[in-house]
């Protein structure tokens, strides 16, 4: 887990009248265990210890332990002391940077909450209302987005039944307005096609504010600050493309090709994951992304990491609808092409052995906005969304490539500052200018 993570958080299922519970925290090298006692099936480290241990014990595992034993009304053992059950956790020698703001689904109504890696809560960052580029008749819903490269906006779908794109800024005192930079010409473009946008660091600057968008089966690159538009030729692919991701460099785009678009994104299979060059908007040659563009898998929702080294993407088995899949699975592929990795972060908890991926709907991969280096290592951290546990909830997880280039993956991590009561969906994570949030 990264160093700046949420407090530890166990939970454990008690069997049939347990009813005190004994966590125990031990850390080689130190001389006598933590302890904790509680009648919960649920245990958060104290804040206190957990400072004192995020920044003092980094790559060398913390093993924990829960008994449990019946205790009845007067306080007898009723039941000898269960068997252990046991787990541990590392903590990187790195931060994850930045913070994530995802699509909230309640009540039917879909919004933007966001909050930075360890806080302990959520907040709103962009409701329907506040969007002033909108029909407020027909537009009631945020769906997927995107953040803009200076943190400060977000680029999404807004509609309900069919989802433009639309742009808004995002700060205190500016949110929901359409940001200052953004011409009529532009927003009149992105107002008339569908799906979520990508944005290049590389080319965010005044003159050269640029939007990525796919509706049509066309990859449409946009000015966002002038009037210049076009689309990028991709000879070699005669199929259609959708669900661009913009490298941070600025000089490629991976894609969806597909002959399946419904709402700017993949409908269902067959489906693969295609690079073609920017080349200040006039494309080239497209080629497959070798390891995510194969004949027996549908592969979908791409994302470049943030040194450009790694894509990220979603896939199914066969050619089902894509949307939502609970077959869904995400996997990782040098972006130059190469033998594609399965995440470890795709299965749940030993514990919960009646969940099996596939089939908990693993979705939507997102890198954090910068790369943790440590001991000649380099240090990845991904969210994703999955119905492991009901409604779909945001977990992150880390990936670790050594010197000699080997990756390491590994299980989920439950963010649950989140409620636990929404549909959480399609994460975003970068430097994203929205308020801490401070709980007492």
């Amino acid at each position: 887990m990264p160093r700046n993570w949420l407090r530890p958080r166990f939970d454990y299922q008690p069997g049939a009248g347990e009813n005190l519970f004994e966590i125990t925290l031990a850390v080689p090298g130190f001389n006598d265990p933590l302890r904790a006692y509680t009648r919960s099936t649920s245990y958060t480290l104290d804040k206190v210890i957990w400072d004192g241990l995020r920044t003092s014990v980094t790559d060398t595992p913390v093993a924990v332990t829960v008994k449990a034993l019946t205790l009845d009304s007067n306080g007898n053992v009723q039941l000898s002391v269960s068997e252990p059950a046991e787990a541990s956790f590392v903590i990187a020698p790195v931060d994850a940077p930045g913070k994530i703001v995802y699509w909230a689904l309640g009540n039917n109504v879909g919004s933007l909450k966001g909050f930075g890696i360890g806080e302990e809560g959520t907040e709103d960052v962009l409701v329907p209302a506040q969007v002033q580029a909108r029909n407020p008749t027909t537009e009631t819903c945020i769906g997927c987005h995107a953040a803009t490269p200076d943190g400060e906006g977000v680029g999404f779908a807004l509609g309900q039944g069919l989802y433009f794109d639309s742009i808004a800024d995002i700060r205190t005192g500016s949110a929901g307005k359409v940001p200052p930079y953004v011409t009529s010409t532009a927003l009149a473009t992105i107002r008339a096609l569908e799906g979520t946008p990508a944005y290049s660091p590389a080319h965010w600057k005044d003159g050269d504010r640029i939007a990525i968008l796919s509706d049509t089966g066309d990859l449409h690159w946009i000015q966002l600050d002038g009037t210049a538009q076009g689309v990028l030729s991709r000879s070699g692919d005669g199929l259609m493309a959708t669900e661009p991701t913009f490298s941070h460099d600025g000089k490629t785009i991976v894609y969806v090709s597909t002959s399946s678009i419904v709402q700017g994104r993949a409908a269902a299979g067959p489906a693969d994951l295609y690079q073609v060059p920017y080349s200040a908007g006039a494309g080239g040659a497209a080629t497959p992304v070798v390891g995510a563009a194969t004949s027996s898998y549908t592969e979908y929702y791409p994302a470049f990491s943030p040194d450009d080294a790694f894509v990220a993407f979603t896939r199914i088995a066969g050619t089902g609808n894509v949307y939502s899949n609970t077959d869904a699975e995400v996997l990782v592929v040098p972006s130059t092409g190469g033998n594609a990795v399965r995440l470890a972060a795709n299965d749940a908890p030993a514990c919960q052995s009646r969940l099996v991926s596939p089939g908990l709907t693993n979705d939507w991969p997102r890198w954090s906005p910068d790369v943790g280096h440590a001991n000649g290592k380099s240090y990845y951290w991904v969210t994703f969304s999955s119905m492991r546990s009901g409604p779909a909830q945001l977990y992150v997880t880390g990936l670790v490539v050594d010197a000699g280039g080997t990756i390491t993956t590994f299980p989920a991590l439950y963010l649950w500052n989140q409620p636990s009561t929404d549909s959480n969906h399609t994460p975003s994570w970068d430097d994203f200018q929205i308020p801490s949030i401070t709980i007492n």
